[in-house]
């Protein structure tokens, strides 16, 4: 099978298209004929060799989707995602190839009538999404929430789940063309950066209350202006740092209306917290609340070109490798 596979972490990672072995099916694992796998931050992250953990040679991405070939709990031919976690495309092999074995507790039987690509979308997305705004946020219905990266593929994701489970989502976009995105993805409204100051807007849309939560998949300055656009006990919850690493923060701000700053990593998650993330995940779906969104599809070959779009930070949701 081809296989597309990091030989050399760092600034200008050295990444081939290899020929391995196919995987032969065992107990307890599902082999997957991959349709498409994710580019997204993580990957380039561990190519770029800013996680500790992962070690080279590697085969990269932690979510795709794919049609069942041999397994003990689904039949052949069943169209699932997977959900690679912490571990597959960083400390195993990942899904960036043609063929997957993947641990059975990893595969989500997708709905009749899924398409594939947005199956590939939805794993790590979805469960970022769903436990950063219930595990750590403490969501409740009728909050309004701040999501920053709005038009990105994790802030479609944001967006969708906040609504679905009853949220009042405010996108946050960096420029004028990125607020339709973010309105199609089912933003109550849109805060551009280019032309609008985020406290003021927030205070003028929640009629200077200022915002119960925001989740911020970007990071950088951006951090410091959600925290300042929330109301009283307020919380930040960062998800990413696509802009960078620190931030800069009214600590006056923070004591005065006991505000709070919280962390989420997927790593993070037991296989309890995420078999009930996906039983969520599935639920809203079959009710039609749910729907990833594609920003551009590369063949194996051109995997140079589709990191080149992850980097442009111009992608409207998720980019996909075709396989």
């Amino acid at each position: 099978m081809k296989s597309l596979v990091v030989n050399q972490f760092g600034s200008v990672p050295q990444m081939n298209i290899e020929v391995r072995p196919d995987p032969v099916a065992r107990n307890g694992f599902t082999l997957v004929k991959m349709h498409a796998a994710t580019i997204n931050p993580l990957s380039h992250q561990v190519r770029s060799g800013m996680v500790d953990t992962a070690k080279a040679p590697l085969v990269l991405s932690n979510d795709g989707s794919g049609l069942v070939e041999a397994s003990g709990r689904f039949e052949k031919g069943t169209p699932v995602a997977i959900y690679g976690g912490g571990q597959l495309g960083i400390t195993q092999d990942g899904l960036q190839q043609e063929w997957a074995l993947v641990e059975d507790r990893r595969i989500i039987e997708l709905p009749a009538g899924f398409d594939l690509d947005e199956g590939a979308a939805l794993p790590i997305n979805y469960v970022t999404a769903y436990q950063a705004l219930t595990r750590v946020g403490k969501v409740v219905k009728g909050q309004t929430v701040l999501i920053s990266g709005a038009s990105g593929a994790l802030g479609h994701a944001l967006i969708q789940t906040a609504r679905a489970l009853g949220a009042i989502p405010i996108g946050v976009v960096s420029s004028a063309g990125k607020v339709a995105r973010a309105q199609q993805s089912g933003a109550h409204s849109v805060i551009d950066l280019s032309t609008q100051d985020l406290r003021q807007a927030v205070l003028e849309a929640t009629g200077d209350q200022g915002a119960d939560l925001a989740f911020d998949p970007v990071g950088g300055e951006v951090l410091g202006q959600l925290l300042s656009a929330l109301t009283t006990r307020g919380a930040v919850v960062s998800i990413g740092f696509v802009g960078g690493v620190t931030a800069s923060i009214n600590v006056a701000d923070v004591v005065i209306y006991e505000k709070r700053v919280l962390g989420y990593d997927a790593w993070l998650e037991t296989n309890e917290d995420v078999a009930v993330a996906l039983k969520a995940i599935k639920g809203f779906i079959n009710g039609g609340l749910l729907r990833p969104s594609i920003d551009s599809t590369f063949p194996m070959e051109q995997f140079a070109e589709a990191y080149e779009r992850l980097l442009s930070r111009q992608a409207t949701g998720t980019i996909l490798l075709r396989l």
